[in-house]
């Protein structure tokens, strides 16, 4: 189970994501530990669950199992957070995956736990944003990306923005909050082809906590 409710980032914790600026709107549900992988708790073994790569659940029926219930359980605890009015006022946007569609590991975990969250709700659930070739996960990777880079590497459909306007409020929906990257990036990418007016926030499963240096 999430926390009944989300909790926003603030003074007292922004600066732990390096790419967040203070007028920036991010909400999470729990905390991630770093460096503890699935032993590190709930929101750990959730993570873990929900990240798990799509070739790895088709080879495992027991990985698989444990990934469809960490979106089930994802999908249970927007549903009780969030309002359906407050649902249907926003225009929900799921980060886009490192892999692109056809990709052994393309996972469509975020969409699909946006429908289940808000099924019979009229929401309004797009997936605007796209990688326009694969790479490696951050968290999989020795070497991560710049934002300068992911930025190049990110394509906003344009059709399907101007198709019909946004709702009140953009939410860019992810699993884990680090460094903020991958929000600001998206952010930027919307913001070349939004109305100004149009507030952009982010919503999380967790974000991320770092250990704490020794004394």
């Amino acid at each position: 189970m999430l926390p009944e409710r989300l909790t926003s980032i603030d003074e007292t914790n922004r600066e732990q994501h390096a790419y967040l600026e203070p007028g920036d709107r991010c909400l999470y549900f729990g905390e991630y530990f770093a460096t503890r992988g699935y032993q590190g708790g709930g929101t750990n073994q959730l993570i873990f669950n929900y990240k798990c790569e799509p070739s790895a659940a088709a080879a495992n029926p027991a990985r698989r199992k444990y990934k469809e219930q960490a979106i089930e359980t994802v999908a249970a605890g927007l549903r009780r957070a969030i309002s359906q009015a407050n649902a249907e006022r926003l225009t929900w946007v799921p980060v886009p995956p490192s892999k692109v569609v056809g990709h052994a590991d393309y996972d469509d975990r975020l969409p699909r736990t946006l429908a289940k969250a808000f099924n019979g709700y009229d929401t309004d659930v797009r997936c605007l944003l796209r990688q326009i070739s694969s790479t490696e996960a951050d968290h999989q990777s020795a070497s991560r990306m710049t934002p300068e880079a992911l930025c190049a590497l990110l394509e906003l459909d344009c059709a399907m923005l101007d198709a019909c306007a946004p709702r009140q409020s953009i939410v860019l929906f992810d699993d884990l909050l680090t460094t903020g990257k991958h929000f600001k990036c998206c952010e930027r990418r919307l913001r070349e082809r939004l109305p100004a007016p149009v507030p952009i926030v982010g919503v999380f499963v967790a974000r991320r906590i770092l250990p704490k240096n020794p004394v």
